[in-house]
């Protein structure tokens, strides 16, 4: 399993992984659509795309958008996308995702946070982050 940052010759692979995971989240497909997404984002360079390869299959990605935070003072890598092809959960795919973005929020002096639309102060730290509940919300999300 290699995790490493997704790049422009990702997008034939990455953009249908994508469009599963907005599919996961009740939108309709748009294959074009999130290809074009997933391009604007690498060429403007204002996401930062971890990708999981096995072999030569995308099974997974973590996507983090920059930001600052008033709240926290200091900038941050917010996450919300989150995804692991289906067959290929259980495995520690998605751990070793957030890990990796902690590691580049690590090495850039940055806080990672996972924005959190229900409770607290809105945050939930990277640290703090049980996969396994992303993966719950995202299930009851599907209904």
């Amino acid at each position: 399993m290699l995790i490493r940052i997704a790049i422009e010759d990702d997008l034939t692979l990455l953009a249908p992984l994508f469009d599963r995971y907005r599919q996961s989240l009740g939108q309709t497909s748009a294959l074009a659509d999130s290809g074009e997404f997933l391009q604007a984002r690498l060429h403007e360079n204002d996401s930062v795309i971890f990708i999981a390869q096995l072999d030569q299959a995308i099974v997974g990605f973590i996507q983090l958008y920059p930001s600052f935070s008033s709240r926290l003072l200091k900038p941050v890598w917010y996450f919300d996308d989150l995804y692991v092809e289906e067959a290929f959960r259980h495995q520690g795919i998605a751990t070793r995702l957030v890990e990796k973005a902690r590691e580049l929020a690590d090495e850039t002096n940055v806080m990672a946070v996972r924005r959190e639309h229900l409770g607290g102060d809105g945050f939930i730290f990277v640290d703090e982050c049980d996969t396994r509940t992303l993966f719950a919300e995202q299930a009851v999300n599907q209904n």
